[in-house]
């Protein structure tokens, strides 16, 4: 088994090379961002045979032979030798290397919300014309991915949510850290701001859409505070269907390297003995104005998830910066969709103008224009 890992240095790329390792998996490409200091120490574990970055004064400083830039991430996602394809990207540069990996019809471990997000349609026909086959490794669609072995098609899903940090009340001046102390899973701050909004559950709805050939009104959310119910089948005779598994994101993360087989736990296995309580409660638009954006999104033509996705990049990004306070995410959001025209991207540079588009429009109104 070999694969390519693109995003090695987060915090999902991070424990999947964990996973290679205790599983003698070989690791034959690897890509990162800006943190060069961690992707030494992983060259130096793994022994690479391709290597890619970000930017090109940072591949000149590494050595010879260092791809970088897009065409690098293409190169590790297209790899011949490669049985798998990591793509652990974070943001809107994961969008092209999941595209170009489908079309040369690769075997894909995706954990970047962004591909079938901003570009679910362009993407899932290409892997249908080339063969190409994505296995998720979110939590919440790894479990729906195992779900659909069963042999009946379930008249609906829901995929849980935690309810991010602010479920129980939000602080009178919301700050950064709070933002991003979240109560169960550890994640890069970007995805951790996504989970406080219940943004990422939004992305996570268009996703199911794209991955699972559903329609919008098949897809649900409920919250459920322990995150150990990743998802649920709910059959035509009313009976529900969980999956259910300790919170921790090397369970998934090993059995999209491992499949169709399965390993020895990688973590701590869940005791049901010891679960106290599981709660479930409504996860309605009006409470939660991001799954609201979630369902116009999974409802409409796929310019609007690009357009949304480029938008809460700048968002976000804005308000790490300090340059917009945590309920103006989602305000910025829905500011820009509200003055969109609706139309299916017919390719993948559409799509890319869209998300640009998207974030410009923001970052327009986060400046105080109109």
């Amino acid at each position: 088994m070999k694969i390519s890992v693109l995003g090695s240095t987060g915090v999902i790329g991070s424990l999947v090379l964990e996973i290679a390792e205790k599983e003698k998996i070989e690791v034959i490409g690897l890509s990162a961002g800006r943190n060069i200091k961690k992707l030494r120490k992983q060259v130096k574990k793994f022994s690479p045979q391709y290597i890619s970055v970000k930017r090109k004064e940072d591949a000149e400083k590494i050595g010879k032979n260092i791809l970088w830039g897009k065409e690098g991430l293409k190169t590790l996602a297209t790899l011949k030798k490669a049985d798998l394809i990591v793509i652990a990207v974070s943001g809107t540069a994961g969008i092209l290397p999941t595209y170009e990996a489908v079309r040369a019809g690769k075997r894909i471990a995706l954990a970047n919300k962004e591909s079938l997000v901003s570009a679910g349609a362009i993407i899932m026909e290409e892997a249908r014309k080339n063969g190409a086959e994505i296995i998720p490794i979110d939590s919440e669609h790894n479990s729906l991915f195992q779900l659909f072995f069963y042999p009946e098609r379930p008249e609906k899903v829901i995929i849980t949510a935690s309810g991010g940090p602010f479920l129980k009340g939000k602080p009178e001046k919301i700050r950064i850290e709070d933002v991003l102390s979240h109560p169960v899973w550890h994640m890069g701050q970007k995805i951790t701001v996504d989970s406080a909004t219940l943004m990422n559950k939004a992305f996570e709805i268009v996703e199911a859409r794209w991955l699972f050939s559903l329609e919008p009104e098949r897809i649900s959310v409920l919250i459920h505070p322990q995150s150990i119910v990743h998802s649920i089948f709910k059959m035509k005779d009313g009976a529900l269907i969980a999956h259910m598994s300790y919170p921790d994101m090397r369970i998934p993360i090993q059995y999209v390297l491992l499949y169709p087989k399965r390993g020895e736990p990688p973590s701590m296995t869940l005791d049901l003995t010891q679960v106290r309580k599981l709660e479930f409660y409504a996860a309605s638009p009006e409470k939660f104005p991001a799954l609201g954006i979630g369902y116009k999104m999974v409802s409409s033509p796929s310019s609007l998830s690009a357009l949304i996705n480029g938008a809460n990049d700048e968002a976000v990004e804005a308000f790490l910066k300090k340059k917009l306070d945590f309920e103006g995410i989602i305000d910025v959001i829905i500011n820009v969709s509200n003055k969109h025209r609706f139309y299916e991207p017919a390719s993948i540079e559409e799509v890319y103008q869209l998300v640009n588009e998207g974030r410009q429009r923001a970052e327009k109104i986060i400046e105080g224009g109109k």
